[in-house]
């Protein structure tokens, strides 16, 4: 699909966090579009089409529900995809990814190995049950996304592939353990690395890559702990050595101009947390520049 063949703009909320609507991170997406989204996606003068993913609480135990939220989320994805509808969707944690990517390849836009991803994010996502000590679910999308987990379970999601992760470029990654940076290293795919002792150009290196590298159709992916801690903490797990908010702008610019993006997420966003108004300013003022080139 040409960036000019788009006919309208799907937002899709989806609020959960560990499956429960509006906890934590969960209230993310809810306060986003509260703080003035909608007003900036009308100034692109597209039609605009609103989803929110209805409760999953029928449902037994956090894993049942976040499948069940992902499958949601790819039929939606889907749905916007075929209708030529840019999706934008507004996920309270990084695994709604998955749904995001499933949802991709079952428009029939693209295969999973195929699929670039530009992520955002302080951490690596990348692990697995079998890495993993804090049992916290949300640490596993691009282990999930690259087929290394749940094997059968996320193949009840539509149009589940298996990112090919040579396709993955990793923007902002810094709050990881030594194990948790040697299995990303193994991993091999890009990483641009924060850091809290030198101040990195993410803007210059993330557009000298993607000139390399040619990703073609793309998801992006942002988690707003990628932001340095200073604009705000965008949730439990913020920290500093991160994407300040010309550098986010800056990477946006670089990834709509340089790659043809397929879906926006933004993710992980806690407003129970101090400077929530500044955090969430900063990421609608990215959607609206990422916007700018996407619909250009």
């Amino acid at each position: 699909m040409s960036k000019r063949a788009f006919k309208s703009l799907s937002l899709i909320l989806s609020p959960y966090h560990c499956g429960t609507r509006a906890n934590g991170p969960g209230a993310g997406p809810l306060f986003l579009q509260a703080r003035g989204l909608i007003p900036v996606l009308k100034e692109f003068g597209l039609p605009i089409h609103e989803a929110e993913i209805e409760p999953v609480d029928e449902l037994d135990g956090e894993l049942a529900r976040g499948f069940e939220i992902l499958r949601r989320t790819s039929e939606l994805v889907s749905q916007a995809r075929r209708n030529r509808s840019f999706p934008i969707i507004l996920s309270g944690n990084c695994t709604g990814a998955v749904g995001v990517a499933a949802g991709l390849t079952a428009s029939g836009d693209i295969s999973g190995q195929n699929l670039g991803c530009v992520w955002f994010d302080a951490h690596d996502d990348f692990h697995t049950p079998d890495t993993i000590t804090s049992g916290y679910g949300d640490s596993m999308p691009i282990a999930i996304l690259a087929g290394l987990c749940y094997k059968k379970l996320v193949q009840s999601v539509p149009g589940h592939e298996p990112l090919d992760l040579d396709n993955l470029v990793h923007v902002g990654m810094r709050d990881v353990t030594p194990d948790e940076r040697r299995r990303v290293l193994d991993a091999g795919f890009d990483i641009i690395w924060g850091s809290t002792e030198t101040k990195v150009d993410f803007g210059s290196r993330l557009g000298a890559l993607l000139e390399n590298r040619r990703l073609g159709k793309t998801m992006v992916h942002v988690d707003l702990d990628s932001l340095d801690a200073s604009i705000g903490k965008a949730n439990k797990l913020a920290s500093y050595g991160g994407v300040l908010e010309e550098d986010l702008l800056r990477c946006l610019d670089h990834t709509a101009k340089l790659t043809d993006p397929l879906a926006l997420t933004l993710a992980s966003f806690d407003p129970g947390y101090e400077g929530a108004a500044n955090v969430s300013e900063v990421a609608i003022r990215g959607v609206q520049v990422f916007l700018r080139n996407v619909l250009a």
